[in-house]
């Protein structure tokens, strides 16, 4: 199977977050491993306990990444982004792999396809 990584740099408050997210479930349709790379303010897409407004409830991307880690994705974080936003990991999801850019290249040389939101 191949895999598709999607990066996301924006925030969780942001549609392009959101629907890198949803691109990422729709590989799985599509038949692709998805791996999503969280880099600069997407980083905090994985902290946990977000409070979206109403409106906003089914965008939720912290409940967005346990979906896609239950659909067999993975989901990865860069540990620098992260460290200088005070990120920290009792803050993100479970299951949020902590990585280096070095692993983001390894990623990229290895997969079919790279989208960046």
């Amino acid at each position: 199977m191949d895999t598709a990584v999607v990066i996301i740099n924006e925030a969780p408050s942001s549609m392009r977050a959101w629907n890198g997210f949803r691109l990422a479930a729709a590989f799985v349709g599509a038949d692709m491993k998805p791996m999503v790379f969280l880099l600069n303010d997407g980083v905090f897409c994985a902290i946990k306990g977000q409070k979206t407004p109403d409106e906003l409830a089914g965008q939720n991307t912290s409940n967005k990444i346990v979906e896609l880690l239950g659909l067999g994705g993975s989901v990865k974080l860069c540990t620098q982004c992260a460290e200088t936003r005070g990120v920290t990991k009792d803050m993100v999801v479970e299951d949020v792999d902590w990585v280096s850019m070095v692993d983001l290249a390894k990623a990229v040389r290895d997969c079919a396809k790279v989208v960046s939101f």
